[in-house]
């Protein structure tokens, strides 16, 4: 290795040294420990999860509680959680609480209540993070049992609420999905409309629905038909789509939940009875596709005690939550669980190499424009935005964002301008700046072949008192001396080492080009 090639690298390994600092190194991405929320000596069941705009985290659930069911929810701002606070009073069972924050910050609860003889939807809000609610206020009143209820905001400000009922009686009482939604805040409300399901058997029951919509725009709902296995249907903004099957396996899958990640993953949670009939909770995430294999459906939890009624979010530092129902030892009473992971977010820096207008990848004539191409691959679990820098030696040639597919790369090209470089020896290198949650950062750093920056003219020096036809990195007397010389030959007739080498343009002929290119560079340096 020459002494420029060693400057060069050395140089490289200083810039990683300082950039190796903007490498954040994360923890393992593992899902955490089981946590207990709730310890009451009553049952706390379905709950339902939030984080607020401000950062809270907010957890909704029903309670039977004193003696009777009751909405109860309780929030945390940092490491502790508040008491449990009862929402609601009614001598009469409210069940399945859905939480949501609208965009004018609202916080809203929506549940079903027997206190009109037979189940019907209610919501309150709040506008001040809970010191004061509305009134109950009832959203159906049909007959039937309203229940279940799951509600969003779409990008265009409509509330949005879906729920299972049995107001189908016809051939037989059958539960269907209805919605219902708002355009000015839940002033008034469209009629309850029924989405058409079971186009193979019209008497299966529709129950748990669970709402998102998606960042392309349309509107998701999955739901467990006849409590055996999970559906989906998707609106695309004028129609329902044709319902599709999720889950395969043979034993029962009920209870999902529906939510979308920041890298645009769709995660499905739901209680299967699966394990010796044991329900713990499982997940799947749409990565371009479904698999419909119930092999690929992944086990969150294994406790030997029943887990069931998921509810998930992902919060702004990215961190995914799931909170369930499980009558877990030593109380033997179902209580509020939760544990918390994040995706696996990995990105590498897999080539950084030069190029230069004419092609070279080894040299390069100062005042020309090199462009060093970074290839960046994603190789976490989902889509993902990376922060490049790519550097030539120790200067920074620019800071470029990009977002990748999970297993895919792509060419960045940063352009670097040589018309004030020294003469010399560089080295490009790139690094992508690890992502919150990354661990494996050793491939985040990568540096490309060294290259030479040449001036334009400089074709000779003296090397131990030979004239070579080797750059001295200066333009002289000697350079012109050498064009003069050879003027007027041309190839391939030329002298085989001086023809090429004074032929400065590269046009096959040493002639007045070449002069005057040693003559509008002499005395460079």
């Amino acid at each position: 290795m020459n002494k420029e090639l060693r400057f060069a690298t050395t140089l490289a390994l200083l810039v990683l040294i300082g950039m190796i600092s903007e490498i954040y190194m994360g923890s393992s991405i593992t899902w955490s420990a089981d946590n207990r929320l709730t310890t009451d000596p009553s049952d706390d069941w379905d709950p339902s999860i939030i984080q607020a705009a401000d950062g809270k985290m907010w957890v909704t659930w029903h309670s039977y509680r004193p003696e009777d069911y009751n909405i109860f929810y309780k929030t945390s701002s940092g490491s502790t959680w508040s008491e449990d606070i009862q929402l609601t009073f009614d001598s009469s069972a409210d069940l399945h609480p859905a939480i949501l924050q609208t965009a004018d910050g609202r916080i809203w609860i929506v549940w079903e209540s027997e206190r009109t003889g037979n189940s019907d939807l209610f919501y309150k809000t709040t506008s001040n993070n809970g010191s004061s609610w509305s009134d109950d206020i009832r959203l159906t009143d049909d007959p039937s049992r309203d229940g279940y209820p799951s509600i969003m905001q779409t990008s265009d400000g409509m509330i949005w609420i879906f729920w299972s009922s049995g107001r189908t009686v016809v051939p037989v009482p059958t539960a269907d999905i209805f919605y219902k939604v708002s355009s000015d805040g839940g002033q008034t409300w469209s009629t309850d409309t029924l989405i058409e399901t079971d186009y193979k058997n019209n008497y299966w029951d529709d129950l748990y629905p669970s709402c998102l919509q998606s960042t392309n725009g349309s509107i998701w709902l999955v739901w467990s038909k006849h409590g055996r296995e999970l559906y989906y249907k998707i609106y695309n903004g004028t129609s329902w789509q044709w319902e599709v099957r999720l889950t395969t396996d043979p034993d029962t899958d009920a209870h999902p939940y529906i939510m979308q990640t920041a890298n645009d993953r769709i995660w499905v949670f739901w209680d299967p009875d699966r394990n010796k009939h044991d329900e713990d909770i499982y997940y799947k995430v749409l990565d371009n596709s479904w698999s419909n294999d119930s092999a690929y459906d992944i086990r969150l939890t294994t406790a030997s005690e029943e887990d069931s009624w998921p509810s998930a979010v992902q919060t702004s530092d990215l961190t995914i939550w799931v909170v369930w129902t499980s009558p877990r030892y030593p109380q033997l009473v179902y209580d509020i669980f939760y544990r918390t992971g994040m995706e696996s977010r990995d990105g590498a820096v897999r080539s950084v190499s030069p190029s230069t207008f004419h092609g070279n990848d080894t040299l390069a004539l100062r005042e020309e424009m090199v462009y060093i191409n970074v290839e960046v691959e994603n190789q976490g679990e989902g889509k993902d935005t990376f922060e490049v820098k790519a550097y030539v030696n120790s200067t920074l040639l620019g800071t470029k964002q990009q977002t990748i597919d999970a297993g895919e790369s792509y060419v960045l090209v940063f352009d670097w301008n040589t018309t004030n470089a020294r003469p010399g020896m560089y080295a490009p290198s790139a690094v992508v700046t690890a992502v919150q949650g990354e661990t494996d950062t050793s491939d985040n750093y990568a540096i490309g072949s060294p290259f030479e920056v040449r001036i334009w003219g400089d074709l000779c020096g003296w090397y131990e008192g030979v004239l070579k036809p080797i750059p001295d990195r200066r333009v002289d007397i000697d350079d012109f001396g050498m064009v003069v010389g050879h003027f007027w030959t041309s190839s391939p007739t030329w002298h085989p080492v001086w023809g090429p080498a004074t032929d400065l343009n590269g046009d096959g002929v040493v002639d007045i080009d070449d002069v005057m290119i040693v003559g509008l560079h002499y005395l460079e340096t």
